[in-house]
């Protein structure tokens, strides 16, 4: 299933911009980012792209909650769901709105996203 992922993370004064690639990278290790005003942008079309995303949901047992966050963000063809940068930094999964330092905010572009969800991260239940 084809998917398109974008990823956009504002850097804050007091933040390292290099921290904060890293993020993106711990979690979307294959996905091309780079730096404009003051954001670090993410894309990817490969499918390789989430596999690291999928391998830490699964091993933090949190599917049934990604599975749920993710479904409550679509619209439409959209995904749309942020995540904790300082856990990103730390190679977890947090799925948070809320985030002292802004959060990164993650778009999936795909045809059936409710499919594709399902697919991605199956609830345990």
């Amino acid at each position: 299933m084809s998917f398109k992922i974008k990823v956009i993370a504002n850097v804050k004064s007091t933040e390292d911009v290099e921290k904060v690639k890293n993020s993106i990278l711990n979690i979307f290790p294959d996905i091309k980012v780079e730096e404009e005003n003051n954001e670090i942008i993410g894309y990817s079309e490969e499918d390789s792209v989430l596999s690291r995303f999928i391998e830490l949901v699964y091993s933090d047992a949190i599917r049934d909650s990604v599975n749920m966050v993710l479904k409550e963000g679509t619209k439409g063809t959209k995904i749309s769901f942020s995540m904790n940068k300082q856990a990103a930094y730390a190679g977890r999964v947090n799925l948070s709105r809320v985030s002292p330092l802004g959060p990164i905010k993650v778009k999936i572009y795909v045809e059936n996203p409710y499919e594709f969800i399902d697919k991605i991260v199956p609830k345990t239940i």
